[in-house]
C-alpha cells in the first residue's frame, strides 16, 4: 500500500529513488535501480566498458556489493571513480590501492580510518581525493604525504580537529586546492597552512579562525583564493569578481 501511495504522488524516477532508499536501508545494495534513478549506466556495464578500454570512469549511485568491489581489483585504465553512496572502509582501501591508473577518487559516506588512509596512500597516481565523511585523524592525513601528485583534497570527519591536522596538510608536496569541512583548525592551524606554497584555493567551513588569524594568513599568502563558510573572504584577491 505504501508503494501505491508513492506512485500516486511522484513520477517514475522518484519511485526508483524511493525503492533504492528502502533497499539500501535493509542492507541490500541495488546498484542497477540506483543508476536508473540517477540516469547512470549500471555499475557492471561501466566496469565492463573500462575493462574493454572504452571508458576510464565509473560513477556508482548505490553502495557496491562484494562482487562489485572484487571486480574493481587491479582494474587497468580506471582513472575516475565516484562512489556517491559509499561505503568504502579500510578493507576496500586495499582494492582502491590496486588501481594503478586512478587519478580522481570520490568516497562519500566512507569512514576510512588512519589505516585506510595509509593503504590508500599507496595509490601514487591520485591527483584529486574527496572523502567528506572520513574516520581518520591527523595521522591518516599525514599518510597522504606519500602522494606526489595530489593536487586537490576535500576532507571532513568527526575525528579531524586542531592544528595537527593543518600541520599534516602543510606537508603535502603538490596541493593546489584544499577544502576542509567542519574541521576546526583554529588560528594556529591556519598559520601552519601558510607553509603550503603550492596552494591556490582554500575553502574552510567551521574552521574557527579569528579575523586576526586571517589577517596574518593573508600577509603571507595574499594571492590565495579563499572561501570561508561558503563565502568569499573579504581579503580574497578574487572577491567581487562575480558581482
Amino acid at each position: 500500500m505504501a508503494t501505491s501511495r508513492v506512485g500516486r504522488a511522484v513520477g517514475s524516477a522518484a519511485i526508483a529513488a524511493w525503492a533504492v532508499t528502502v533497499a539500501v536501508g535493509c542492507g541490500s545494495p541495488v546498484p542497477d535501480s540506483a543508476a536508473v534513478a540517477k540516469g547512470l549506466t549500471p555499475f557492471a556495464a561501466q566496469a565492463r566498458a573500462v575493462r574493454e578500454g572504452r571508458a576510464d570512469r565509473i560513477e556508482a549511485a548505490a553502495p557496491l556489493g562484494p562482487d562489485d568491489w572484487e571486480s574493481l581489483r587491479g582494474l587497468a585504465g580506471l582513472r575516475v571513480l565516484v562512489l556517491e553512496q559509499g561505503v568504502a572502509g579500510d578493507s576496500e582501501a586495499e582494492i582502491l590501492a590496486s588501481l594503478a591508473d586512478l587519478e580522481r577518487l570520490v568516497l562519500r559516506r566512507s569512514p576510512l580510518s588512519d589505516t585506510g588512509f595509509a593503504t590508500l596512500a599507496r595509490c601514487r597516481t591520485l591527483e584529486d581525493l574527496n572523502v567528506p565523511q572520513a574516520g581518520c585523524t591527523a595521522q591518516g592525513v599525514a599518510a597522504l604525504t606519500a602522494l606526489p601528485s595530489l593536487k586537490s583534497l576535500r576532507l571532513g570527519g568527526p575525528n579531524l580537529a586542531g592544528p595537527d591536522v593543518a600541520r599534516a596538510l602543510a606537508r603535502l608536496p603538490a596541493l593546489r586546492s584544499l577544502h576542509l569541512i567542519d574541521v576546526a583548525i583554529g588560528d594556529e592551524g591556519l598559520a601552519a597552512l601558510t607553509e603550503l606554497a603550492t596552494l591556490r584555493n582554500l575553502y574552510l567551513d567551521g574552521a574557527g579562525v579569528s579575523d586576526a588569524g586571517w589577517e596574518r594568513y593573508f600577509e603571507v599568502r595574499p594571492k590565495v583564493h579563499v572561501h570561508v563558510d561558503q563565502a568569499h573572504h573579504d581579503r580574497d584577491p578574487d572577491h567581487g569578481h562575480d558581482e
